[in-house]
């Protein structure tokens, strides 16, 4: 005896096929501050830039701070991922260079390792990824490279940090380790 066919449901309609899946965009107040709150963030790491006549803001960084404004909850925006996701890929983009050089294919498997050095470490942190990139493509001084990005990163933490007090909406950070 063989088993009636199964009912196959609605049909689904093309509508229905390529409809959004993406979660709800946020209320208007909450895009305007974490806007605000991203940019206040950036001016800052530009402006102790410019004092110490030295470079804090970069495009990892600018991730970063994204981040921690807009994700500020998520794995990746803790600081243990954050400091250790952005030194972690320094120190692999500062092997490759002295071991091969300022190239672009240099960079692209820095970048690669610097993710698995993050996820054996459990402090995965995206933006981070780009950091190796930078180190190799940019000539800057090994000191410097971590100074800045070691910098920046807790710099950033801080006014997360800062935020989460002044807006309990934006308690941050979940776990510091």
């Amino acid at each position: 005896m063989t088993k009636p066919a199964a009912d196959p449901g609605p049909v689904e309609t093309t509508a229905n096929r390529w409809a959004s899946k993406a979660p709800a965009r946020p209320n208007t107040s909450v895009i305007i501050r974490a806007t605000a709150i991203t940019v206040v963030m950036l001016l800052l790491l530009v402006a102790i830039g410019e004092v110490t006549r030295s470079v804090l803001f970069t495009a990892p960084l600018a991730a970063t701070a994204m981040l921690l404004v807009a994700m500020h909850a998520t794995p990746p925006a803790q600081p243990r991922n954050v400091v250790l996701g952005h030194l972690v890929s320094v120190v692999i983009g500062l092997l490759m260079v002295a071991a091969f050089g300022h190239h672009l294919w240099v960079a692209a498997v820095a970048a690669g390792l610097a993710v698995g050095g993050m996820l054996a470490l459990r402090a995965a942190h995206a933006p981070a990824a780009a950091t190796a990139a930078v180190v190799v493509v940019q000539v800057i001084a090994p000191l410097t490279a971590v100074l800045v990005f070691l910098i920046g990163s807790v710099l950033l933490i801080a006014v997360g940090w800062v935020v989460g007090k002044l807006i309990p909406a934006l308690r941050y950070p979940t776990y510091w380790w």
